[in-house]
């Protein structure tokens, strides 16, 4: 697992025009939670240019970073990954940042990313390729997390797909439901019209064969009854005749 080193400050309870103030030169505040007490929260403040700089490591989000502060006049660190990121939804700008901490030996949920390798063959052949989810909830120890999961698309033809529950989870559990659909290759439109047709003149074929032995079966049942009726006739005008 990469490590990056961060260093931020410390921040008591400040009123919002100094938080403003602090915003204006480039700091961001941030929450450090989690770990063996949910109640030792820790506040600070990080710029945001550092921050997007620790980040730029093949783990993202999930590098692990070291937070070097002063806390009570002593020099004191906290290892953690990135929780959330929230930003201005106009500016873009990162206004809030959560820190969860980490520790050796201690599980840790995250998103970690997809990553689709290879062409699959059903796509050469006109198939359409569907992209469900593009990344999965693992659970795992801090240096056992994959930067990302590989996704090998060079076995898929038309109508074949893959599933979480086909992954490797040798080194770390994936969270995410093993039913879950992550890639498939569609039929082409042009294909599915022309299965939809053949089965639909299956269909028609057979209702025709049904009506033509129905009808079939009316005649004969007509024809009996005319036979039967002229034989009537016939011993009628014998007896007259008699």
């Amino acid at each position: 697992m990469e490590k990056a080193t961060l260093k931020v400050k410390h921040r008591d309870q400040l009123k919002k025009n100094k938080v403003k103030v602090l915003r204006q030169q480039g700091l961001v505040p941030a929450i450090i939670y989690g770990g063996e007490s949910n109640t030792n929260n820790i506040n600070v403040f990080v710029h945001h240019v550092d921050f997007d700089k620790s980040l730029r490591t093949e783990f993202g989000k999930n590098t692990v970073l070291k937070l070097e502060f002063e806390l009570d006049g002593k020099a004191t660190h906290e290892n953690v990954v990135t929780y959330d990121v929230q930003r201005d939804v106009i500016t873009k700008e990162i206004t809030h940042i959560d820190f969860f901490r980490v520790a050796k030996g201690k599980k840790i949920h995250v998103n970690v990313p997809l990553k689709f390798e290879g062409v699959a063959p059903g796509s050469k052949r006109g198939g359409v390729l569907v992209k469900k989810i593009d990344s999965v909830v693992v659970s795992a120890e801090p240096d056992q997390l994959p930067p990302y999961i590989t996704i090998d698309l060079s076995t898929l033809e038309i109508h074949d797909f893959i599933t979480v529950a086909t992954l490797d989870q040798s080194k770390y559990d994936i969270l995410t439901h093993e039913e879950t659909s992550i890639v498939r290759v569609a039929a082409p439109r042009l294909l599915v019209e022309e299965e939809e047709a053949v089965a639909a003149e299956g269909e028609e074929g057979e209702e025709g064969e049904e009506a033509s032995e129905g009808s079939s079966d009316a005649k004969a049942e007509g024809g009996d009854d005319a036979s039967q009726g002229d034989a009537d006739k016939a011993e009628g005008k014998s007896a007259d005749a008699g």
